[in-house]
Protein backbone atom coordinates (compact mmCIF):
# COMPACT_ATOMS: atom_id res chain seq x y z
CA UNK A 1 0.00 0.00 0.00
CA UNK A 2 1.29 3.54 -0.75
CA UNK A 3 2.25 5.53 2.25
CA UNK A 4 0.02 8.54 3.12
CA UNK A 5 2.26 11.23 1.39
CA UNK A 6 2.23 9.06 -1.70
CA UNK A 7 -1.75 8.44 -1.43
CA UNK A 8 -2.15 12.38 -1.79
CA UNK A 9 0.12 13.25 -4.40
CA UNK A 10 -2.02 10.50 -6.55
CA UNK A 11 -4.95 12.04 -5.52
CA UNK A 12 -3.95 15.68 -6.55
CA UNK A 13 -2.67 14.32 -9.74
CA UNK A 14 -5.99 12.82 -10.43
CA UNK A 15 -7.70 15.71 -9.39
CA UNK A 16 -6.15 17.49 -12.28
CA UNK A 17 -6.37 15.22 -14.68
CA UNK A 18 -10.34 15.41 -13.90
CA UNK A 19 -10.42 11.59 -12.95
CA UNK A 20 -13.20 11.02 -10.76
CA UNK A 21 -12.75 7.73 -10.98
CA UNK A 22 -8.79 7.34 -9.76
CA UNK A 23 -10.28 9.83 -6.65
CA UNK A 24 -13.26 7.90 -5.27
CA UNK A 25 -11.05 4.45 -5.16
CA UNK A 26 -8.89 6.21 -2.90
CA UNK A 27 -11.40 6.72 -0.14
CA UNK A 28 -12.73 4.13 2.64
CA UNK A 29 -16.10 3.03 2.18
CA UNK A 30 -16.98 5.07 5.26
CA UNK A 31 -14.98 8.08 4.96
CA UNK A 32 -15.65 11.74 5.93
CA UNK A 33 -14.79 15.10 4.43
CA UNK A 34 -15.63 17.94 6.44
CA UNK A 35 -15.41 21.05 4.68
CA UNK A 36 -17.84 23.37 6.46
CA UNK A 37 -16.58 26.58 5.02
CA UNK A 38 -20.03 29.03 5.22
CA UNK A 39 -19.57 30.80 2.03
CA UNK A 40 -19.10 27.80 0.22
CA UNK A 41 -21.71 26.42 -1.65
CA UNK A 42 -20.30 22.75 -1.81
CA UNK A 43 -19.32 23.22 1.64
CA UNK A 44 -20.58 20.78 3.96
CA UNK A 45 -20.07 17.52 6.03
CA UNK A 46 -19.97 14.09 3.64
CA UNK A 47 -20.17 10.84 5.18
CA UNK A 48 -19.53 7.84 3.41
CA UNK A 49 -17.58 7.46 -0.19
CA UNK A 50 -20.96 7.39 -2.01
CA UNK A 51 -21.98 10.69 -0.66
CA UNK A 52 -18.56 12.43 -0.85
CA UNK A 53 -18.31 11.29 -4.40
CA UNK A 54 -22.26 12.07 -5.47
CA UNK A 55 -22.38 15.45 -3.22
CA UNK A 56 -19.16 16.91 -3.31
CA UNK A 57 -16.86 15.44 -6.22
CA UNK A 58 -19.41 15.02 -8.82
CA UNK A 59 -19.96 18.71 -8.59
CA UNK A 60 -16.16 19.98 -8.26
CA UNK A 61 -15.91 18.39 -11.75
CA UNK A 62 -18.99 19.74 -13.84
CA UNK A 63 -18.12 23.20 -12.20
CA UNK A 64 -14.36 22.61 -13.14
CA UNK A 65 -14.57 20.13 -15.96
CA UNK A 66 -10.87 20.58 -17.10
CA UNK A 67 -9.86 19.35 -13.32
CA UNK A 68 -8.39 21.53 -10.48
CA UNK A 69 -4.69 21.88 -10.20
CA UNK A 70 -3.14 21.91 -7.25
CA UNK A 71 -0.08 24.14 -6.54
CA UNK A 72 1.45 22.39 -2.84
CA UNK A 73 3.03 25.12 -1.04
CA UNK A 74 3.88 22.61 1.61
CA UNK A 75 3.52 19.11 3.45
CA UNK A 76 3.80 17.85 6.84
CA UNK A 77 3.48 14.24 7.60
CA UNK A 78 2.32 12.71 10.83
CA UNK A 79 1.96 9.53 10.83
CA UNK A 80 -0.99 8.62 9.31
CA UNK A 81 -2.05 11.86 8.53
CA UNK A 82 -0.93 14.73 6.27
CA UNK A 83 -1.30 18.06 6.40
CA UNK A 84 -1.37 20.28 3.14
CA UNK A 85 -1.37 23.75 2.62
CA UNK A 86 -2.34 24.12 -1.94
CA UNK A 87 -3.59 26.50 -3.62
CA UNK A 88 -6.26 25.09 -6.33
CA UNK A 89 -7.24 26.04 -9.53
CA UNK A 90 -9.07 26.15 -12.72
CA UNK A 91 -11.41 26.91 -15.44
CA UNK A 92 -15.02 27.24 -14.39
CA UNK A 93 -17.54 25.70 -16.55
CA UNK A 94 -18.44 29.69 -17.37
CA UNK A 95 -14.77 30.34 -18.81
CA UNK A 96 -13.99 32.56 -15.61
CA UNK A 97 -10.81 31.55 -13.40
CA UNK A 98 -10.89 29.08 -10.39
CA UNK A 99 -8.16 29.89 -7.26
CA UNK A 100 -8.65 29.16 -3.90
CA UNK A 101 -5.91 28.66 -1.33
CA UNK A 102 -6.70 25.94 1.47
CA UNK A 103 -4.97 23.49 3.69
CA UNK A 104 -6.09 19.75 4.05
CA UNK A 105 -6.02 16.95 6.73
CA UNK A 106 -5.67 13.94 5.51
CA UNK A 107 -6.03 10.70 7.43
CA UNK A 108 -4.95 7.49 5.82
CA UNK A 109 -5.49 4.16 6.95
CA UNK A 110 -4.50 0.78 5.10
CA UNK A 111 -4.00 2.67 1.53
CA UNK A 112 -7.10 4.35 2.09
CA UNK A 113 -8.24 8.31 2.61
CA UNK A 114 -10.30 8.04 5.96
CA UNK A 115 -11.20 11.60 6.55
CA UNK A 116 -10.29 14.99 4.67
CA UNK A 117 -11.07 17.89 6.85
CA UNK A 118 -11.01 21.04 4.59
CA UNK A 119 -9.69 24.98 5.93
CA UNK A 120 -9.84 27.98 3.60
CA UNK A 121 -6.16 29.32 3.82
Amino acid sequence: AMNPAEIITAFYAAGAGGDLDAITKMFAEDAVWDNRIDDDPMGGLYEGREQICSGLLEPLFEFLPGGINTDIERVLEVGESVVCLNSGSGITVEGARFEKRYAHIFDCIDGRIVRVTEFRA
